[in-house]
């Protein structure tokens, strides 16, 4: 899951290769009618998946994974939501009034009850955007405000700013019941309207919040909802389930009753339950891809996704990784082809970028990468040991234990071995321990910079090169490398104020890149794709290449 202000949501591999998060970023819908079910709605309008770990958290202020954001989009509606890669208008009516410098945007709201019966109203988004920029809630993805540069948001998140804290100061107010005026600091972006879908942006009512305490967002019961689904019960650790919420303002286009999502760690019992009718999709691990295009070859599908995977590399707790021949050797001595061929064999790609291919276009119509196709590599196994062998003599040391944070799902075992072993094969005196965690404690881990190394992975919260970039900006909450770097950020605070001029901008967004890479801050490991299995009488399902990592709110059930 996130993100930004940049911060796009953080995920994992686990979560990547879930039934849910296999399909994220994929850019494509289940439409086809394979020959095995009518075109006759079934009765049962029931979904079932399985993915690889709990929900991190509910409450839209510490909502930074994937996981987490998607079941916050599957049951909130804010003043948009993004369905097949394009935003639509959701709890705002249409357009909204622009003012003459295009600062100020003026939304209409619809009519639509929140799930006890009360009316959404303007106050609502006011009170949920002001408590994102609250110190006290302690909100963990609120950058996306300066992002898209809400007015006084910098500010406010600034702790050495005189107006920190002052959230009151937000650039946000409601006219009236269904009337909410957002003030920018410059021109909006062009990601403007894709980026209020997500969950930072969702409305939160002040007297329920309240209310609940310190147990909001702990439970089902303890949230309320005006999204297509309610989250009807969450047994922690075991799995949820959503119920279509009737008062919906947009419910006509929800299909489905009931989806069940069952946590399952291991793959191979996530492929026995889709084998035996349990669950209506699955990820598929490498092993499993040859023999299920054998067996099932009109149910499988694949797709490439927008999600770059990478190494943090933390220079922060871990004194020796500041050494830039050192963080070059580690991004060298990994063979990242040998990875996406014989570990993954799901569709990924090998990078060494930060953006990803295929992902969006500038003013030139050209793709982000176009210019620089692959990216900026270390260089290979020989110029891993040069690197190694000039930070040994710079560091004075002769040996090196690396701590390497990932998951502990089944589908990450053989890639965490896969790097550990590349990094010792290639780097001679280098060990590494692999720690592998539970996803919650995971995120809890590498927040407080408890590792050297960390497997990790990002996927876009909106449409623009932006997403991928800001997060890495000096003291972002996602920048868990202890990396800083002045002109980078100089860089990424004037494409994100020079927001008038789009070729310029995009412009100083490329070299940005290519600012952070000659300092190696991070190891790009590859670019996201995935294989998954759907029964043939699953329709609807949407994969956005941004937005919900999966989009079942169209789905439906034919008869079979």
């Amino acid at each position: 899951m996130k993100a930004k202000a940049k911060w796009s949501l953080v995920l994992s591999f686990v979560l990547a290769l879930s039934l849910v998060l296999a399909a994220c970023g994929g850019s494509g819908s289940s439409s086809s009618n394979n020959g095995k079910s009518s075109n006759k709605l079934a009765k049962d309008q029931t979904l079932n998946f399985a993915i690889t770990a709990d929900i991190p958290a509910l409450d839209p202020t510490q909502v930074t994974d994937t996981t987490s954001n998607n079941v916050v989009q599957m049951t909130m509606a804010g003043l948009t939501r993004m369905h097949n890669n394009k935003f639509e208008w959701d709890m705002a009516q249409g357009e909204p009034e622009v003012s003459a410098d295009k600062k100020v945007y003026t939304f209409k709201l619809r009519d639509q009850n929140w799930s006890d019966g009360k009316p959404v109203t303007a106050q609502d988004f006011v009170y949920g955007w002001q408590r994102q920029n609250d110190p006290a809630a302690k909100p963990a993805y609120n950058f996306l405000f300066a992002s898209v540069g809400v007015k006084n948001a910098a500010k406010i998140q600034n702790p050495d700013d005189p107006m920190y804290g002052k959230f009151q100061n937000l650039g946000v107010k409601a006219l009236d019941d269904k009337t909410l005026q957002v003030t920018l600091e410059q021109p909006a972006p062009p990601f403007f309207y894709s980026i209020l879908s997500q969950a930072q942006f969702m409305p939160q009512r002040e007297d329920f919040v309240k209310a609940q305490g310190k147990k909001y967002a702990q439970t089902a019961d303890s949230l309320l909802y005006n999204g297509p689904f309610v989250l009807d019960s969450w047994k922690k650790g075991s799995g949820w389930t959503y119920k279509k919420n009737g008062d919906y303002w947009n419910k006509a286009k929800t299909k489905l009753d009931t989806v069940n999502f069952k946590v399952v760690k291991e793959t191979s019992t996530a492929i026995n339950l889709y084998k035996t009718g349990k669950i209506d999709e699955v990820g598929l691990s490498s092993e499993y891809v040859d023999s299920f295009k054998k067996s099932n070859p009109k149910e499988v599908k694949s797709a490439v996704e927008s999600g770059t995977f990478f190494l943090y590399i933390n220079q922060k707790t871990n004194k020796n990784l500041k050494n830039l021949n050192l963080r070059k050797a580690i991004n060298a001595a990994i063979d990242r082809d040998g990875l996406v061929k014989t570990i993954l064999n799901n569709g990924s790609v090998a990078s060494n970028y930060v953006v990803p291919a295929g992902f969006v276009k500038g003013p030139d119509g050209k793709d982000f990468r176009a210019d620089t196709p692959d990216g900026y590599p270390a260089g290979d196994a020989a110029a891993a040991k040069e690197y190694w062998n000039k930070a040994k003599k710079e560091l004075g040391i002769s040996k090196l234990e690396l701590n390497f944070l990932s998951q502990d799902s089944s589908s990450t075992q053989q890639l965490n071995q896969y790097v550990a072993n590349q990094l010792k094969k290639n780097l001679p005196g280098v060990t590494v321990k692999i720690n592998a965690q539970p996803w919650a404690n995971y995120l809890d881990l590498n927040q407080k910079f408890q590792f050297d190394l960390a497997f990790s992975g990002w996927f876009p919260d909106y449409q623009d090169p932006m997403t991928y970039l800001d997060m890495w900006t000096t003291g972002q909450p996602m920048n868990t490398t202890g990396w800083s770097n002045k002109k980078f950020d100089s860089q990424i605070k004037s494409a994100s104020t020079g927001t008038a001029d789009f070729a310029k901008r995009w412009d100083t967004m490329k070299q940005a890149e290519k600012t952070m890479m000659a300092d190696y801050p991070i190891a790009p490991l590859y670019q996201s794709g995935h294989t998954w299995a759907e029964k043939p009488y699953l329709k609807g399902l949407n994969y956005p290449s941004y937005g919900p990592e999966i989009d079942f709110s169209r789905a439906y059930i034919l008869e079979h």
